[in-house]
């Protein structure tokens, strides 16, 4: 069938088979002709010499009857054919040049392949029968292509359609590839839409080569509004799908964990997460890891995914050395094979940094913490380091995962904002009251009205009452990562812990927005509180760390676990995860005064690009010239990150070394999603 009947029929392909129609009336009227026989006889010369008086008319009458015969089969062909009665639709007639501006979807989702091809492959192929159907009629009409990656850069403009554009059509169509990301439509339709009305034709047409996903077209007022625009612009838009049907799917998600408390030798608690896109229940979906590139013997099983569900699995992996290391989890091929495959980048320290403050002058509160945390760093991937208040004033605190007060009175002001700058960027902060803390100062320059770095106005230093009549626990714990060890077994374990004594919040006080009561005492009073403060995480008990208050210290089954667990928790925000979205730039931003502005980026596939970062001075213009000198930056965008995996980014310092940061990059879920738009 001609490509070129689908811009002026509903029903191409019923065309043809209505023309050849046409004929059967001709072919009819010619057999009712050879039924007539000339035979003479003397009773037909009188009839003859009248026929001879009235033979135009009569064959004017046959004529006519045949021509309403034809008619009438092309009525019925055009009505079940459905002709397309739009004037730039037949802008092909015409003697001026008409402009056709190809679309091309090369969103993630057109990687998703069928029996003989994938979408985009299938788009490709419109492209050249569109591209070969005009050059029928050499030079009279024009091609653009538009990739919706990039709408602004055509591949070709205004090309004119003629066999020297045919020669080179195939070589530019085989550079295409079909990117990774997911595409706003409507804004490249507009870009489309623009680019047409500042270059106007006798007749202009869009066709939109898509395989129109339900993701992208169902409740996108944006896009239906483009398409209007569009037609009030009188340029006639030809949608054009690429995919028959829907196909299952199977996608990975997300892959992350605690990649913050990541250490040597120390096992890492991964997770990842199957979402099943098709319509069947999909059974033992089979994981395969790889760290480093090298594959780990033992395949992780998901026993069944429901339709539209998804499954999350952890998994616990374990590093030998200290540095960067790639962990890599995939899917058997289907389909879409591009979400297959997840990445995530780690860095694995030898320990894991903590401060720990005792505001004790005999350091009698962090005596069961420092054994708790740092008994065998190889197994607990900590390393604690106690020190006094005063230390807060003068210790760059950015180096620790997370930060421990205990029983600390009050703080000099420079530690205050050193804390607060700290928490702000993503550090952890617990605190742990006691009989030596100050309520004043923790109202006045701590909780700042519920601005700062503690969570609550504290009362007076209260005991828990014994109450004989009440066999419950002295606390309860809701269901957070603190607490997970009670969890399975709760009850038992609650009832070895006392509490006796504990520092009070005011009567009237409730938990403003942002502050959550994960711990409460027997008498409903809180125990342990959690907030955020900028990036980061602030954990606040209400009884001591010691002996003094409770015997927790003394359960080491019961205290050991849920402080790794505190210090894990803390320390989540610590270290950013390194995970990116493919198609997003990766920021280079680097101190002019550490280091230098030449840059390699090495992508997934092993190229090396090398770059040359631009100097940026941060600050207003007033600053001195030494405090402007100070905040010279290096910064730039790094844009070609549509390639899934991880990109590393080295460095050079101004004395020398090197340093390598790496990021994983990864398709956008959105795509996953293959049912077709209505």
């Amino acid at each position: 069938m001609p490509e070129f009947l689908t811009s002026f029929f509903v029903h191409p392909e019923l065309v043809i088979p209505g023309a050849a129609l046409i004929a059967a009336p001709i072919i009819i009227h010619f057999i009712n002709r050879l039924r007539f026989r000339r035979v003479k006889w003397a009773a037909m010369e009188f009839l003859l010499a009248s026929q001879q008086r009235n033979r135009r008319r009569l064959l004017l009458e046959q004529l006519l009857l045949l021509l309403l015969r034809i008619l009438a089969v092309v009525g019925l062909v055009l009505l079940v054919a459905r002709p397309i009665l739009d004037p730039q639709r037949l802008s092909l007639f015409d003697t001026q040049k008409a402009h056709h501006l190809v679309l091309l979807d090369d969103s993630g989702s057109m990687r998703d392949r069928g029996e003989d091809s994938s979408a985009f492959e299938a788009a490709l192929n419109v492209v050249r029968k569109l591209a070969a159907e005009g050059e029928r009629r050499p030079d009279s009409q024009m091609l653009t292509l538009l990739l919706a990656s990039n709408p602004s850069q055509p591949v070709f403009n205004q090309e004119n359609l003629n066999k020297a554009f045919i020669s080179r059509l195939e070589t530019s169509l085989k550079a295409l590839h079909c990117s990774h990301q997911a595409l706003d439509l409507a804004a490249a339709c507009e870009a489309a839409r623009k680019f047409l009305a500042e270059n106007p034709g006798a007749a202009r047409s869009l066709h939109l080569v898509s395989d129109f996903r339900k993701e992208d077209w169902e409740g996108n007022p944006a896009l239906a509004g483009v398409i209007r625009d569009l037609d009030l612009d009188n340029v006639a838009v030809n949608l054009v799908k690429t995919v028959a049907e829907s196909h299952s799917n199977l996608g990975i998600t997300s892959l992350t964990g605690s990649v913050d408390v990541a250490a040597v030798n120390v096992p890492l608690r991964l997770s990842v997460t199957v979402q099943n896109y098709g319509e069947k229940v999909a059974q033992n979906v089979r994981l395969t890891v790889l760290v480093d590139g090298l594959k780990r013997p033992a395949v992780e099983t998901i026993d069944e995914i429901e339709p539209g569900k998804s499954r999350t699995l952890e998994f616990d992996e374990q590093f030998s050395k200290t540095g960067p290391h790639d962990v890599q989890v995939s899917l058997p091929a289907d389909s879409l094979e591009a979400d297959n495959v997840r990445f995530l980048s780690i860095v694995v320290p030898e320990t894991n940094p903590v401060l720990i403050i005792d505001g004790t002058s005999a350091e009698s509160e962090a005596f069961y913490l420092v054994d708790a945390l740092g008994a065998d760093p190889e197994k607990t991937g900590f390393s604690p380091t106690l020190d006094r208040v005063e230390s807060l004033r003068r210790r760059p605190l950015d180096k620790f995962r997370c930060i421990f007060l205990l029983n600390v009175s009050e703080l000099p002001p420079e530690a205050v904002k050193a804390l607060e700058q700290y928490v702000a960027a993503g550090g952890g902060l617990a605190w742990f009251l006691g009989p030596q803390v100050r309520a004043p100062f923790y109202d006045e320059q701590l909780y700042k009205n519920g601005q700062g770095i503690f969570p609550a106005r504290l009362g007076v230093i209260s005991d828990l009452a014994l109450d004989a009549t009440d066999p419950s626990p002295d606390f309860r714990v809701t269901n957070h990562p603190v607490f997970d060890l009670f969890q399975d077994s709760g009850e038992e374990l609650l009832s070895y812990t006392k509490v006796t004594r504990y520092v009070s919040v005011p009567r009237d006080w409730i938990p403003p927005d942002g502050v959550r009561v994960i711990a409460s005492l027997r008498n409903k009073a809180p125990l342990a509180l959690e907030h955020r403060f900028g990036k980061g995480r602030v954990v606040t008990f209400m009884t001591a760390c010691s002996t003094t208050w409770t015997n927790w210290p003394r359960l080491p089954d019961v205290f050991v676990v849920t402080q790794l667990q505190l210090a894990t928790y803390l320390s989540e925000g610590h270290q950013t995860l390194n995970v990116r979205t493919v198609g997003e730039p990766l920021a280079i931003s680097l101190d002019a005064a550490t280091y230098a502005p030449q840059v390699e980026i090495r992508q997934p596939d092993g190229l090396r690009v090398a770059l040359t970062v631009g100097v940026k001075k941060s600050g207003s213009e007033s600053e001195s010239p030494a405090t402007a000198a100070d905040k010279l930056l290096y910064e730039d965008l790094y844009r070609n990150t549509d390639d899934p995996g991880v990109y590393s980014l080295l460095v050079k310092r101004q004395d020398g070394g090197e340093e390598t940061q790496r990021f994983a990059f990864n398709v956008p879920a959105a795509e996953s999603q293959l049912t077709l738009a209505p």
